[in-house]
């Protein structure tokens, strides 16, 4: 649990996880429809 309360804070404090940084994931995930996760990793990577 502390790994993922210290993973989460910095992600807020360096704002890794705003929409400018990753990008629209959430839209890219519903245009690839993926049935696994190996196919949404070959998907995003491309």
């Amino acid at each position: 649990m502390a790994e993922e309360w210290i993973l989460n804070s910095a992600m807020d404090r360096f704002q890794l996880n705003f929409k400018r940084n990753v990008g629209a994931t959430s839209e890219s995930i519903r245009k690839c429809e993926p049935k696994s996760l190996d196919e949404w990793e070959k998907y995003y990577y491309q």
